[in-house]
């Protein structure tokens, strides 16, 4: 007959607290902290623009750029349409000589001859930086790409 090796007996396994709250708080920092929670009392937040940027936005030396793709320039009759901004956000637009933009409306005309490379389009956001700026130029471009993709189709 066959003998049966016997094994040792369980050893106990002994932890320090620190390892165990490490290994309890673990999940935690998996999941991550500061998850954002609503208010309970007082002001609701603000739907204010910019108070919903990420980080990244906020501490950028300038606000993004306008997206070219949604301003049109009407070359024949010279007028710029800029989209809607939210919010507190005005446009500004920077025409040549001049040493800072000035507030603009939803429709702006270019006097003709003016070199578009030279007219700058941007906007602002009260209480933070103002955004890149975009020339006319490159607006125009941006439609133009636009128009000969669409004989494409």
């Amino acid at each position: 007959m066959t003998a049966f090796s016997t094994l040792p007996p369980p050893r106990a396994v002994r932890t320090s607290p620190a390892r165990f709250a490490a290994v309890l708080a673990l999940p935690l920092a998996l999941t991550g902290c500061g998850a954002p929670t609503v208010p309970t009392g007082g002001q609701p937040p603000s739907s204010g623009v910019g108070t919903q940027d990420p980080p990244w936005v906020a501490l950028r030396s300038q606000l993004p750029a306008p997206d070219a793709d949604r301003i049109t320039y009407d070359e024949q009759t010279g007028v710029l349409k800029l989209y809607d901004l939210p919010g507190n956000d005005r446009w500004m637009i920077q025409m040549p000589g001049e040493e800072a933009g000035r507030p603009s409306p939803a429709q702006q005309r270019i006097p003709a001859g003016t070199p578009l490379a030279h007219v700058c389009v941007y906007y602002v956001r009260p209480g933070m930086k103002p955004s890149a700026q975009i020339s006319v130029k490159q607006i125009r471009e941006t439609g133009l790409a636009h128009n000969s993709l669409a004989a494409l189709r």
